[in-house]
């Protein structure tokens, strides 16, 4: 029996997955954030490491039973960046088959089963898109904030919330709904004492974008500065859906598009609604996809895919029964979103 790994390592957190040759789930593993640009190429070795080991223990195997893996990783942005990981990764697991691949990717992967090719667009903490075509052809995005173009992550989206509370307590801005929310949310009493902390707490302004889920509970009670920032979003997602779309051209095909991460399912039809009126006036065909297992899922099918094993029936039915069996952590949550949405779950 041989078996299988994929690792999707993040901004937040890092997940490994092992699977048999047959598509059967047999071990997961957790560790902290593994972005090597965000915490150094040490840190982020060590998360894949203790992730990893988590799944090999509950798998009851050792790393030398491993014939293939791939590892999807926020950070693996430009070609340098894949010489850095690729020796890292090979270090770790000299004697197994090793593949590194952005962290898009794998967010890709998990939504698609009966096909390989499509969009996919992340929004974490930061902002990412890519698009495979039917040759298996690639492009992603940098992701690498500013610097290559982007906005709408989470952090954007903290920072935006921040602005908008500020500007309606001095006057610059409409009154909003956020400013109760985020005063509430952050333990503080008025703006003057927001201000300080947000400057002075380094926690603070790393988890801004825990802010995000205010966005949604304001636009759901009919905020109209909550409404135009997720507007904002929705428009930025279509339009790299879109031009990717037509990168590849794929405009006129039934194209999947896959929304990862948990902000795709917040409270509300508004956002979803958006981002699917969008892509489907340049590409009416369109199918948006929201998939119904974390992106470490789709590492593992990516895998399978470098490995040749092919996802039939047989092998998805085996990986659906196994992760719903014994890891349901892996099931995203039930999606809250608009009408226009096709869902796997």
């Amino acid at each position: 029996m041989s078996y299988i790994l994929g690792i999707d390592g993040g901004n937040s957190k890092t997940h490994a997955l092992i699977v048999n040759n047959q598509g059967i789930p047999t071990g997961f593993g957790e560790a902290g954030a593994s972005d090597y640009q965000e915490v150094g190429i040490e840190q982020a070795c060590l998360a894949w490491k203790a992730a990893m080991q988590k799944a090999l223990d509950q798998a009851d195997i050792q790393h030398y039973d491993l014939a293939d893996a791939c590892f999807c990783l926020a950070g693996a942005d430009l070609p340098e960046d894949y010489l850095i990981l690729k020796a890292q990764v090979g270090d770790l697991l000299p004697k197994t088959h090793t593949w590194v691949k952005n962290d898009t990717i794998a967010a890709l992967r998990a939504g698609l089963y009966e096909t390989s090719f499509g969009v996919t667009v992340v929004v974490g903490t930061g902002f990412n898109a890519a698009v495979r075509g039917h040759e298996g052809q690639e492009f992603v995005m940098p992701g690498l904030g500013y610097l290559s173009g982007d906005y709408g992550g989470g952090r954007w989206l903290g920072r935006q919330v921040i602005r908008a509370v500020m500007r309606a307590w001095d006057g610059r801005g409409p009154q909003t709904i956020l400013s109760r929310l985020v005063l509430e949310h952050m333990g503080v009493k008025d703006e003057l004492e927001l201000i300080r902390l947000m400057r002075s707490d380094k926690a603070a302004q790393r988890d801004i974008h825990e802010l995000v889920p205010l966005v949604f509970e304001a636009t759901s009670l009919g905020d109209t500065v909550a409404q135009s920032l997720l507007i904002t979003l929705g428009e930025e997602v279509g339009l790299a859906a879109s031009v990717l779309i037509h990168r590849f051209c794929l405009e006129n095909e039934p194209v999947p598009v896959v929304l990862s991460t948990s902000v795709f399912r917040g409270k509300g039809p508004l956002l979803l609604d958006v981002i699917t009126r969008y892509v489907h006036r340049s590409a009416p065909q369109a199918r948006v996809i929201i998939p119904e297992f974390l992106p470490v899922v789709g590492a593992v099918i990516e895998a399978m895919d470098e490995t040749g094993i092919r996802l039939d029936n047989t092998a998805l039915n085996n990986l659906r029964r196994g992760i719903m069996d014994r890891f349901p952590a892996l099931i995203r949550p039930s999606w809250t979103g608009g009408t226009l949405i096709e869902s796997h779950a």
